[in-house]
């Protein structure tokens, strides 16, 4: 084994920390889960769904055959460990010792061969610095796993009527057995609602801005992608693995808004990074780990257009 080999072994703590979510990957299925503990060179990783292209499927269904999936993680010949950082994503070679079946979930303990390779993805790594609002709760893990399907299947309904002003969002066809939440949305219609209420923004928030939950928040400089956000701040209660509910405030012509959960890659100090000023501003980079790909997409175009218009302004 070379010193590389050794090297990623001994040092896990360089690469990989508690709560990190995860991706593993068999030839025939998906599987997400995150770094439940880090000890004595090996990852203890909790498994909580499987997915494909077209779906999720959550282990605690009832119907849920996670016999299968042990038997199909075992068998495998050729297993890969990914997770995405701020702006790249690192794949891993990792050899099972050891596979669990627990109530709701799946329980591996793997070891790390060699050194992570990096892929740089598509348009959603495409980051532009911008000043936007936004506010932010650290919850726990057990929280996110509640939560997270929610955040991962509805759009925001990206209009600060509905966001930003608290409002209720419209309920379409509701039936008298069926609750708030649980009311359908037509997508023609959603959309038109969303174009109505877009221009109807603007003129809101003129007229009572303070009526906002962004009235007393003041907009930050961050840099921002599809994949996640960044900004600086002199809070230090947050932490590498942190999990956070985020809501952003985009300051565009219509203004919209978008929620996610995301959760802390990396932590550095702004000024110097061998802490000679402990009361210094730290960086805080946080990827999106449950966001409606709608909610991506605007963000994304969001992105583009700010690009558009550095270049612009650059060339004249």
């Amino acid at each position: 084994m070379n010193d590389k080999v050794h090297y990623i072994m001994d040092n896990l703590d360089g690469y990989f920390y508690k709560n990190q979510e995860i991706i593993l990957e068999t030839p025939q299925k998906n599987f997400k889960g995150y770094i439940n503990k880090i000890d004595d060179g090996f990852l203890y990783i909790v498994l909580y769904s499987t997915f494909n292209d077209r779906q999720s499927s959550e282990f605690r269904a009832e119907d849920y055959d996670m016999d299968a999936d042990v038997s199909l993680i075992k068998s495998s010949a050729v297993l890969t460990l990914i997770s995405s950082g701020f702006s790249k994503t690192f794949i891993y070679k990792p050899i099972l010792k050891d596979i669990v079946k627990n109530a709701n979930n799946i329980s591996l303990k793997v070891q790390i061969v060699g050194v992570p390779s990096e892929e740089r993805e598509g348009r959603e790594f495409l980051r532009v610095n911008a000043a936007i609002q936004f506010v932010y709760e650290e919850i726990s893990m057990e929280e996110f796993l509640e939560i997270k399907d929610a955040y991962i299947t509805k759009p925001s309904l990206t209009t600060s009527v509905y966001g930003i002003y608290g409002l209720a969002a419209p309920k379409i066809f509701q039936t008298a057995s069926e609750t708030d939440s649980d009311a359908p949305i037509n997508p023609k219609i959603e959309k038109l609602l969303v174009a109505i209420n877009s221009k109807l923004d603007v003129i809101i928030s003129l007229i009572n801005p303070e009526a906002s939950i962004f009235a007393d928040i003041k907009e930050r400089q961050v840099s921002i992608s599809g994949s996640g956000i960044m900004w600086t701040d002199g809070d230090k209660g947050l932490k590498q693995g942190s999990i956070i509910k985020i809501t952003m405030l985009f300051p565009t012509v219509p203004q919209f808004i978008v929620k996610a959960l995301a959760q802390v890659v990396k932590i550095s100090n702004t000024i110097a990074d061998a802490g000679q000023n402990n009361s210094s501003p730290v960086s805080i980079a946080c990827k999106f780990t449950a966001i409606n790909e709608y909610d991506r997409d605007e963000i994304i175009k969001f992105t583009l257009e700010q690009q558009r218009r550095h270049i612009k302004k650059s060339a004249s």
